[in-house]
């Protein structure tokens, strides 16, 4: 097959989204078919055996400008543009990895010149959380627009139930909707060994996003934990850095090691082996994240066979099964948390077990891309 992948952001930023894009676009390619990602700009990607198809980001901007702030429809101009591009090109499929404004006015004239398209959904996307100000559909604009487009989308990928849900609550029929969790790639990461240190080594993966990403919870975590027991607390991402600028962890710099994110420009999948090494040495992750989709760091840390401690938000309540791979903890108590995360220390997770083996092979990335070209030949 021939298939557009659409990201709404891509690499060199460096998240769950656009890992997804590069490494499913990559085992596509694998497996035998083509696959080209569109992007605004041109930019090289030494790791991707996929192709960069540079779209016209000048006129997109123009029709997507007098669009959103004067409601002014300039639609046929690009709609003669992707005409030219699906003429030339024959696409089987349109790939939308996570969208935006932007990338809704593709899907509406797409579906205009009756191009077959799916949508992946990420999270800020289609999530929304007015308490901590999260998700794309705060702007009413936005709102509406996607609510309006999706309409007419021939197949969905929801990452998560949470994002199936609100896709039904948009009206969307079930039967266009799949779930199909983000994936890891558990051969790569099955390859390294184990080498856990002595003390207690707990790690979370995340650019610095204070409330989404929970990064306010981690002193709170500290201090409990502090109380009951030695520990190093790895905390890896774009940004983490500013965490040093507070007090209790200028105070006690010994509990701590800040990474900044891991890049990945060698190696053809993420996460990178540098990264990978970070995970077996470690007893327990921590995810603090108020609000996921399906949160790639959490799947690696399975694909890792390291237990996992949440809150009960979302994301990290579909992923963790409490008691057989870690634990939910309800209510942000933090002494239970930290009393959970020290008795993980301990814990062991039986890979032998039906519903293990079970959850690994739910996030696989080689299962997963079967599953998308499912879905594929499907509407085709």
């Amino acid at each position: 097959m021939k298939i557009a992948f659409i990201p709404s952001t891509f690499l060199p930023y460096i998240g769950g989204a656009e890992i997804q894009t590069h490494n499913i676009a990559n085992k596509l390619i694998e497996e035998g078919h083509q696959v080209d990602v569109m992007l605004l700009n041109n930019i090289l990607v030494k790791n991707g055996n996929y192709k960069i198809f540079k779209l016209n980001k000048y006129l997109i901007n123009l029709v997507f400008l007098f669009k959103y702030y004067l409601n002014l429809n300039l639609m046929f101009l690009l709609k003669s543009y992707f005409k030219k591009i699906i003429y030339n090109k024959k696409y089987d499929i349109w790939h939308f990895h996570s969208v935006n404004y932007k990338t809704l006015i593709y899907i509406e004239i797409l579906k205009k010149l009756n191009q077959k398209v799916i949508v992946t959904l990420q999270g800020a996307d289609i999530q929304i959380d007015h308490e901590i100000g999260y998700g794309y559909r705060l702007d009413e604009k936005y709102d509406l627009f996607i609510k309006k487009v999706f309409q007419d989308v021939d197949c969905f990928q929801a990452i998560s139930l949470s994002i199936s849900k609100e896709l039904l609550d948009f009206g969307i029929e079930k039967k266009k909707i799949n779930i199909i969790p983000n994936c890891s790639h558990y051969e790569k990461i099955n390859t390294f060994k184990t080498t856990k240190e002595e003390k207690l080594t707990i790690l979370t993966i995340g650019r610095y996003a204070e409330k989404k990403k929970g990064f306010d919870l981690v002193v709170k975590v500290a201090e409990e934990l502090k109380k009951i027991t030695e520990f190093r607390w790895i905390i890896i991402g774009r940004n983490s850095s500013t965490l040093l600028r507070n007090q209790f962890i200028k105070e006690n710099l010994s509990n701590f090691k800040i990474v900044n994110q891991i890049e990945n420009n060698d190696e053809t999948y993420f996460p990178h082996s540098n990264l990978i090494e970070y995970y077996k040495k470690s007893h327990v992750y921590v995810n603090l994240s108020r609000v996921e989709g399906s949160p790639l760091v959490v799947i690696d840390a399975i694909s890792s066979n390291v237990p996992i401690i949440t809150f009960n938000t979302r994301g990290g309540d579909e992923i963790v099964l409490d008691g057989q791979n870690g634990y939910i903890v309800d209510n942000f108590d933090f002494k239970q948390f930290a009393n959970k995360i020290l008795k993980l220390k301990q814990f062991t997770i039986n890979k032998e077990e039906e519903l293990i083996k079970n959850h690994i092979n739910k996030f696989d990335l080689f299962l997963n891309t079967k599953k998308i070209v499912n879905l594929y030949k499907s509407i085709i």
